[in-house]
């Protein structure tokens, strides 16, 4: 358990999984079910068997190193603005590569969930609550944004459980 108020999982490189104070305490609360946190952790089990966190670290630097570069140039064609400009463009960069691996990651949790047998249920009643808990609301840009939207989120999910459905029954 991390000892933060956020409410987050993460895994870092080594494999260590880590659930926030703040998410623990929603579950002590009685706002978020035993299920539902089991989706969290199943969700960064996703990242850390599809090796998200090794390509974050490796990719974040090397986006580094080009936003370096790229906001030196442009902040000597742009003065002041440039290095805004190459800055904004590298969080860019980051976000879409980071909201990609947290769809990559829902999918690998549905797929763990589905086969035990829980199915897909909690995963979507909690995303469907995060923005309350959290107090996070979507923009309606979300360019710069770490993790889609969890509607986005929620319709992926869906359409994966339905496509593993439908396989069920053309085998049946």
């Amino acid at each position: 358990i991390l000892d933060e108020k956020q409410i987050n999982g993460l895994v870092t490189p080594d494999g260590t999984i880590y659930i926030t104070q703040g998410f623990i305490n929603q579950y002590r609360s009685g706002n978020v079910s035993g299920v539902e946190l089991t989706s969290v952790i199943a969700h960064e089990l996703g990242h850390l068997a599809l090796g998200h966190t090794k390509k974050r670290l490796i990719t974040f630097s090397a986006i580094s190193a080009f936003s370096f570069v790229f906001s030196t140039i442009l902040s000597r064609l742009i003065p002041y603005v440039g290095s805004i400009i190459g800055r904004y463009i590298s969080q860019i960069l980051i976000s879409g590569l980071s909201r990609k691996d947290e769809f990559e990651a829902d999918a690998y949790a549905a797929a763990l969930l589905f086969k035990s047998g829980i199915g897909t249920a909690p995963q979507i009643s909690l995303l469907k609550k995060i923005e309350k808990l959290t107090g996070a609301v979507s923009p309606s840009v979300s360019w710069t944004m770490s993790h889609p939207p969890p509607l986005e989120r929620i319709n992926a999910i869906r359409d994966l459980e339905i496509s593993w459905i439908d396989k069920l029954k053309d085998q049946n």
